[in-house]
């Protein structure tokens, strides 16, 4: 009977020994891995990027993306943010000389308002193209940092 018991408790006195050791290590694993997203992951917050506790801009991202998908995924949306920058530019420069000539000729002004309004529909779309494709961009590579996948 003493034999049994003491087998008992030692078989306890184990699992237990196994149930603390297993839970330390699931805590060990959920602080590194709190402490890789706190350190390590990209938040988007308007124009910047949040790393750790430095902020981002844009061109400063380019070395965050390492992985062919990302790294594509970040040149498709510096082309298409270029491509919203000079709509942009363009559509301003046909709005203002719109309102520069409208007083000798009214047709022409007209046009070159119609095409500044245009190019100014254009450069959003770019914008809004250009945010999915970095958000995407971002969003992979987050999950790539936190669970290694690629």
């Amino acid at each position: 009977m003493k034999k049994n018991l003491l087998k008992s408790a030692l078989t306890f006195v184990i699992v237990m020994l196994l149930t603390c050791c297993t839970v330390f290590k699931v805590h060990a694993q959920r602080d590194s891995l709190l402490k890789i997203y706190n350190e390590q992951t990209i938040h988007t917050f308007g124009k910047f990027y949040i790393k750790g506790s430095k902020r981002l801009s844009f061109g400063e991202l380019k070395p965050e993306f390492n992985s062919g998908i990302t790294k594509d995924l970040y040149k498709k949306s510096k082309g298409n943010l270029i491509l919203n920058r000079f709509f942009t530019i363009t559509s301003v420069a046909a709005l203002v000389t719109g309102a520069i000539i409208k007083k000798n000729n009214n047709g022409a002004a007209i046009a070159l308002n119609i095409a500044g309004i245009g190019l100014n529909l254009g450069s959003k779309h770019f914008s809004k193209q250009s945010t999915e494709l970095l958000d995407q961009a971002i969003w992979l590579r987050n999950k790539e940092i936190l669970f290694g996948v690629q």
